[in-house]
Parts: C-alpha cells; structure tokens; sequence
C-alpha cells in the first residue's frame, strides 16, 4: 500500500510538474511583458518631468546670453531706420498742412481783395452815375456777389422746404426759385439744395 501512495505521489507530481512547467513558461512570458511596460512607463514619466526643467534652463540661457556686437548694431540701424521713417512722416504731414492752409489763405485774401474791389467800383459808379445807373450797378453787385457766395445746405430726414428756407433766412419762393423746384416737388434726405 505503501507504494501505491509512492507510485501515486510520484505521478501527481509528474503531472504537477507537467503542469507546471506551461504555467512557469507563461509566467516567465507575462513578466517579461510586465516588466517591459513598466521600464517604458517609467522612461514616459521620467522624460515628462525631466523636459519641463530642459526647456526651463534653455530660456535662461537664451534670456542671460549677452547680445554680441553685431546683433545690438543691427537693433540700432533698425530703431533709426524706423524712427527716420516717422520723422520724414511727420514732415510731409506738416508740410502738406502748411500748404493746405498757404492756398486757403491765398484764396481767403484773393476773396476778400475781389470783394473790396467790386465794393470800391460800385461806390465810384454810384457816385458818378445817376440814380438809374446806380440801382443798376447796385443790381449787377448783388447778383455778382450772389453768385460768388453759393451756399449749398443738404436736406436733413423729415424737413420740407418750408423749413429748410426758414432756418436759412429766406423764404420758400426765393428757395423754390434757387433751385428750381414747385410746391409739389418732394425733397429726398441727403440732396443738396442752394439757399443762396
């Protein structure tokens, strides 16, 4: 009896070793797998932690690094090349504006100069002429200088010419008149209407 439980013990632990030895293998197999997932997690981590400090320490770098001699010369031409832009900038700007306003002046006295003029001829004329001359030169003075002040007003939204003549000083025949318009005519915001 003795050796049916050796020769029993002996297969259970051939069949254990048998069985064992798939299980030892696919043991051995899952460990290296094991084992090679976490060396890559571990390299993952550590170049995670590590990078942030590597990209720290290169912009100190760059930010303590002294600017060699040529760099710092371009960065000057540069400024000076922009700020001669600008300052040539500003005087075609001035320049521009001060003649704008030469020709303003220049028109502003010629305006003036026709205007002593025409007044200087009409009081030589009325003076010298009889009073049938003098209503015509006074005539032709005002249509001459009515027709050197124009003046133009654009019709605002929901004004008539009523209106428009009143806040002009002139009535609605002498408006009607000036620009060619009936009673009946409807004005349209924006157009341009002569008030004199």
């Amino acid at each position: 009896m003795h050796q049916n439980k050796d020769n029993s013990s002996e297969e259970k632990q051939a069949n254990d070793s048998q069985d064992n030895a798939p299980s030892r293998r696919a043991n051995r197999k899952s460990y290296r797998y094991t084992k090679l997932i976490v060396t890559v997690v571990g390299i993952v981590i550590v170049l995670l932690f590590i990078s942030p400090i590597i990209a720290y320490m290169h912009n100190q770098n760059n930010f303590n690094r002294p600017q060699t001699d040529a760099q710092i010369a371009s960065s000057k031409a540069k400024s000076r090349a922009s700020s001669r832009a600008i300052v040539e900038k500003n005087a075609k700007t001035q320049a521009s504006s001060a003649n704008a306003s030469r020709s303003k002046a220049k028109k502003a006295s010629s305006l003036a100069a026709a205007k002593s003029s025409s007044l200087a001829a009409t009081s030589s004329k009325t003076s010298t002429s009889s009073a049938d001359s003098s209503s015509k030169t006074s005539s032709s003075s005002s249509s001459q200088s009515s027709q050197t002040e124009k003046k133009y007003v654009t019709v605002p939204a929901g004004e008539g010419l009523y209106r428009i003549a009143v806040n002009n000083g002139i009535t609605q025949q002498k408006l009607m008149e000036l620009n060619g318009l009936t009673s009946s005519s409807e004005l349209k915001p924006g157009q341009r209407l002569r008030v004199k």
